[in-house]
């Protein structure tokens, strides 16, 4: 399959499957679901779809499991909306990268923090100090 074709129906695919899970499908445990991307095999019998999910690890695991039992009928619905000669098997997968990008924030938000703390310590020692020096003179 050429590049421009497998991107372009990967893309068509990642639209679809966010519609559904917006719209028609009514499962209690699927949280706040983003469809990342969409990657389907050469041969199109297979789709693995990167997901991110709001919510503690818990949560994140039951709307996985939620996704994996309602696969079925998002295939369903996908083969209505995409003209395939084979819908492709979906495979759901957590896309942790979204997790991991907001603990490096807050661990650099963190170590910001500690440094103006340290700056405004040194400052004020500082200040401090040639305040005494100044006294002594």
């Amino acid at each position: 399959m050429r590049p421009i074709r497998k991107a372009r129906l990967a893309s068509l695919i990642k639209e679809e499957i966010s519609l559904i899970l917006q719209g028609e499908l009514k499962d209690p445990r699927i949280g706040f679901v983003s469809v990342l991307a969409a990657e389907p095999t050469e041969d199109l019998k297979e789709c693995k779809v990167f997901v991110s999910i709001l919510g503690s690890e818990g949560e994140q695991r039951t709307s996985l499991r939620g996704l994996e039992a309602a696969r079925g009928k998002i295939q369903s619905l996908l083969r209505n909306r995409v003209r395939l000669r084979e819908t492709p098997i979906l495979r759901f997968t957590l896309d942790e990268s979204f997790q991991k990008t907001q603990d490096i924030e807050e661990k650099i938000r963190l170590a910001r923090e500690a440094d103006e703390a340290a700056a405004r310590e040194r400052e004020s020692r500082d200040k401090s100090e040639s305040a005494d020096s100044e006294d002594q003179s």
